[in-house]
């Protein structure tokens, strides 16, 4: 019961939240309609295997469709226009939001998971281990996700998993620092130090002060970091799959900017669009990340402790 309590408090809180932010509002309204395209992608987009990159003259008369008309400007039967193939450059759009949504998520909960399990480890265990895994996060903390995709691709060869891993590899150094500064605070804390002197064990004494302490703001922060991965996904995809040949057929939003940046100059609604949907979702992550930061960060991690 005091659990449901707490999550009725929460939403209370959230609702309070829009009402007085802005940005919350603002962001809120970005991304449940993308949610939406996401989860809905193949019944919203108007040629969902256009979308896929599966189109054909025979395919399209079948089914009773005009014949491709490639880098047509917007029209009605093409809101947004068509790419060189005369596939319809909104349905490459919506195939593509699950994609984003997805690698975004995957790299995120990844990232978080093992930045608060090294760092709580070497903030609170101390020791040779802090030392040694301080290193190790210093050591990831300098290598640019760039060259992490770049070794991956070399490695494993091109694909989404490339740019997923290069990505956690990157990120899950920021939450172990973050986690590992706040473990090293809050292990000198009164409680914890009577804790260690009654003999708890120190698994209890983690699960019950030290993670309730850290994780909400590790939390906050990881949505506010979400627009910043989305971003580096598509550049990744842009700089580094852009001359790979599932850039041609897959619908992901940073291979769709690399192969229509060839034709910028002339058919620029290649690239704008997608470019335009990533900014607004990107934006909306950041949006509500900040405002939760700004507003709720420090009374999360008070209700948080209720739990345990």
């Amino acid at each position: 019961m005091r659990k449901f309590n707490l999550l009725v408090k929460l939403y209370r809180d959230i609702v309070n939240l829009a009402k007085r932010s802005i940005k919350f509002r603002v962001g809120i309204a970005i991304i449940i309609p993308i949610i939406v395209i996401a989860i809905f992608s193949s019944y919203i987009a108007p040629y969902p295997d256009e979308g896929m990159g599966l189109v054909t003259e025979e395919a399209r008369s079948r089914v009773g469709l005009p014949p491709c008309l490639p880098f047509s400007c917007t029209s009605i039967k093409h809101l947004l226009g068509t790419d060189d193939m005369g596939r319809d450059l909104l349905s490459r759009i919506i195939m593509g939001t699950p994609t984003a949504l997805l690698q975004t998520t995957i790299v995120i909960v990844v990232s978080v998971f093992l930045g608060l399990f090294l760092g709580i480890i070497a903030g609170f265990y101390g020791r040779a281990i802090e030392i040694l895994l301080s290193y190790i996060i210093e050591l990831f903390l300098v290598v640019p996700s760039i060259l992490l995709a770049a070794a991956f691709i070399t490695i494993i060869g091109r694909g989404l998993i490339s740019v997923i891993l290069a990505l956690i590899l990157s990120w899950w150094s920021w939450y172990a620092r973050l986690t590992y500064v706040i473990v090293r605070q809050v292990r000198e804390l009164e409680f914890v130090v009577l804790s260690k002197l009654f003999g708890y064990p120190k698994s209890y004494i983690v699960l019950r002060h030290i993670f309730p302490n850290v994780a909400p703001t590790i939390l906050v922060q990881a949505v506010s970091d979400a627009g910043s991965v989305l971003i580096e996904i598509a550049s990744i995809n842009f700089l580094i799959g852009a001359s790979s040949v599932s850039s041609i057929d897959f619908p992901d939003w940073g291979l769709i900017i690399g192969y229509g940046i060839r034709y910028i100059r002339s058919y620029w609604w290649i690239s704008f669009f997608p470019g335009l949907f990533i900014s607004l979702l990107a934006i909306g992550l950041i949006f509500i990340g900040d405002s939760i930061s700004e507003n709720y960060s420090p009374l999360i991690r008070r209700r948080w402790r209720l739990w345990f």
